[in-house]
């Protein structure tokens, strides 16, 4: 039985990675019709009904409460949803689809110094040599090669954007361990509409403002396909899979799922005629092998735990 929720989280965290692989490419073409802060917004719209259409059907209408929680998802939910994927697309403007998709090969670096400040326990000397192993490969993609760019400004803003996005999403996933009574669903749901309402507000405040054009109904009309994209394969399915291997897998092991997405999103751009660089091969190999290392690390070190054990004493491990 174990195995078998095991080897199901582990199909939804691929699912995930291949339909957040296709998001970027989809989001940029997307562009041409409705603006980022838009396009965040119908697909949010969208996918929060299906989550709560899933949740009421599921755990009934009891399901909606917040049990005196409202601010704490709220910020999460803002973080998740709001912070991440208007960054992301703000960001996705001036980046190219391959680059931003890699940023987010930097979550399971980011992963281990969130949980390092969250739990105050201090990773091993490898695994954050590994980190920063695999944060150089990615600044090896953003600097075109030279790594250094990221702090001498020789890259774009856009990828610094997003990456500050990325950071919220780890934020946002790594919190649900402190809502160990909701189901899945249920968190995701909450959050997903509680994000969503910070995203109207940002939004529409810009829109009143004039920072943002409003696009009209043919605009969204010309993009329905990217929208239901959007909405459903890249989030009612991905977010609720991605939240289910994470809580079952844990986020260390669930979020290394992330780094297929690059994968996924440079074979889409191959398709499409994109031919990445050398720098940037190499880039993905180094993070990507980092990450790799870190897990199998990971994995032999808790192996190696019960055996190091005193005699008499359990040791239990955090979800």
């Amino acid at each position: 039985m174990a195995e078998m929720k095991t080897a199901a989280a582990a199909a939804g965290g691929l699912v995930t990675a291949l339909a957040f692989g296709g998001m970027f490419a989809v989001a940029k073409s997307a562009f041409v019709h409705v603006d980022p802060f838009h396009l965040t917004l119908a697909r949010f719209a969208l996918g929060s009904a299906i989550f709560v259409l899933a949740l009421l059907a599921v755990e009934g209408r009891a399901a909606l409460r917040t049990d005196g929680r409202l601010l704490r998802l709220w910020g999460l939910g803002s973080l998740g949803f709001a912070a991440f994927n208007l960054l992301t697309y703000v960001g996705l403007q001036s980046t190219p689809a391959p680059t931003a998709s890699l940023i987010m090969a930097a979550m399971p670096a980011i992963t281990v110094i969130v949980m390092w400040t969250r739990t105050g326990k201090r990773p091993t000397g490898v695994t954050l040599g590994l980190v920063l192993l695999a944060l150089t490969g990615v600044a090896m993609v953003l600097g075109n090669g030279n790594p250094l760019a990221v702090f001498t400004g020789g890259i774009g803003a856009g990828g610094l954007v997003i990456l500050a996005g990325v950071i919220g999403w780890v934020v946002y996933t790594t919190g649900a361990a402190g809502f160990p009574s909701f189901s899945v669903l249920r968190y995701t749901a909450l959050t997903s509409v509680l994000g969503t309402l910070t995203i109207a507000a940002v939004t529409l405040t810009a829109g009143f403002a004039g920072w943002i054009p409003t696009p009209s109904a043919a605009d969204y009309a010309a993009g329905w396909w990217q929208i239901l994209y959007m909405a459903v394969p890249a989030t009612a399915v991905a977010i609720l899979a991605f939240n289910h291997a994470t809580r079952t897998l844990g986020p260390a092991n669930g979020v290394l799922f992330i780094n297929l997405v690059p994968l996924t999103a440079f074979a889409i751009e191959a398709v499409r005629g994109h031919r990445p660089t050398a720098a940037e091969l190499a880039g993905v190999a180094l993070t990507l092998a980092a990450v790799i290392a870190n897990n199998l690390y990971g994995r032999r070190a808790a192996g190696r735990a019960p055996a190091a054990a005193p005699t008499g004493k359990t040791l239990t491990t955090a979800a």
